[in-house]
């Protein structure tokens, strides 16, 4: 049984459910891998807990289990150490390292772990990332270059879902590129929250209200200028980009968000007050939309070379980005092979069920290589 230590950096939503997916089947992976997975560590803002040096492998159940729920009810990592002193993160990953093979998975928000995710790399640890910051660092900085330049097929970093979840997508892009296809264009729907918002929109909602309705069914960010600015689209956008080759960064890529203008500081229970000062101008261009055939969408167009851009886009509504509905992701590949008839990902792009195995897809990948 060859053993694999898992170390979980965030256990918020989508960390703590994959901590729970990976308690829920260790026994599957011993049984068809023969990996003995365990999670090892957990680390937060505040550190890291770890398992103990010359211990039982793998941290308690029960622990793991009363961290994510504090971490659910607001507490810190600290309140939920249980008396274990916390470590840096750095320091438990050094220290799994040294016993065997390692995984660090990045379940966080920000940039701000790219610098251990790039120090576990060079120590051999494999990375796999759903928080999409640190791939979106530009390229001249030594920390984004150290983790491309092991994103590679052969590489130790994964990043299946920075893009859609749980959904294929960076996968099929392999698939596509490993087997000498010549991608011409990407075009998608990336973000669940903004194929709600634009859902409604085509139902005839006003945009604030269609605003204000994702965020009373918790698809929005608490700050729903986070998801109305584009900028997850955008960075979803990069990494497409970044792995068809190209040498972009995120100021190489034309934004169109939908904060309306002079709304961008003010608090957000005022933002939503005063959402309603952009409602005659989007519909307007629902209105134009669909007095073509169209529909209206939050699209991200990727081509291989040339202008990438993201924001409200027409589609036919008869195409499959045109006939998207709700929270759904849909990614277009338009290649040399699949040009009249372009080859199409589809499915739920969000949530913490799928988001959760998409990473650990990834860190059984990576396991089984790291174990040999």
């Amino acid at each position: 049984m060859r053993r694999v230590a898992l170390v979980q950096i965030g256990i918020g939503t989508v960390g703590g459910e994959t901590v729970e997916q990976a308690l829920a089947n260790r026994a599957l992976w011993q049984r068809t891998l023969r990996l003995d997975v365990r999670v090892a560590a957990v680390a937060g803002r505040d550190g890291a807990i770890a398992e103990e040096p010359g211990g039982e492998p793998g941290l308690p159940e029960g622990l793991l289990r009363e961290a994510v729920s504090g971490r659910r009810g607001g507490q810190g990592l600290r309140q939920a150490a249980a008396g274990r002193a916390l470590i840096p993160p750095a320091e438990a990953i050094a220290r799994l390292v040294s016993v065997g093979p390692t995984v660090v998975l990045d379940a966080a928000a920000g940039d701000e772990t790219a610098p251990i995710l790039a120090r576990a790399l060079a120590s051999g640890a494999g990375v796999v990332l759903s928080n999409k910051a640190p791939l979106a660092l530009p390229l001249a900085n030594p920390v984004a270059a150290e983790l491309w330049a092991a994103a590679g097929p052969r590489g130790h970093l994964r990043y299946e879902a920075t893009c859609g979840a749980g959904l294929p997508v960076i996968s099929t892009l392999r698939t596509l590129l490993e087997t000498g296809d010549e991608p011409v264009e990407i075009q998608g729907a990336l973000s669940g929250t903004l194929g709600a918002i634009f859902g409604d929109l085509a139902a005839g909602l006003p945009f604030s209200e269609a605003v204000r309705s994702a965020k009373e069914r918790g698809y929005t960010e608490p700050d729903p200028r986070d998801d109305l600015s584009g900028l997850d689209v955008a960075r979803k956008a990069l990494i497409l980009a970044r792995t068809l080759g190209r040498t972009v960064d995120l100021s190489d890529i034309a934004v169109e968000g939908l904060v309306p203008e002079g709304l961008a500081a003010v608090s957000v229970d005022e933002f939503l007050a005063r959402a309603g000062e952009a409602d005659a101008a989007i519909a307007g261009r629902v209105a134009n939309a669909d007095a073509s055939g169209n529909a209206l969408k939050y699209v991200a167009t990727v081509p291989a070379t040339g202008p990438i851009s993201v924001g409200p886009r027409e589609a036919p509504r008869t195409g499959v980005l045109g006939a998207l509905q709700g929270p759904e992701n849909v990614v277009v590949f338009r290649t040399r092979r699949y040009d009249a008839y372009p080859l199409t990902v589809a499915g739920p792009g969000a949530g913490a069920a799928v988001t959760a195995a998409g990473m650990l897809g990834d860190a059984l990948a990576l396991g089984a290589l790291l174990a040999g």
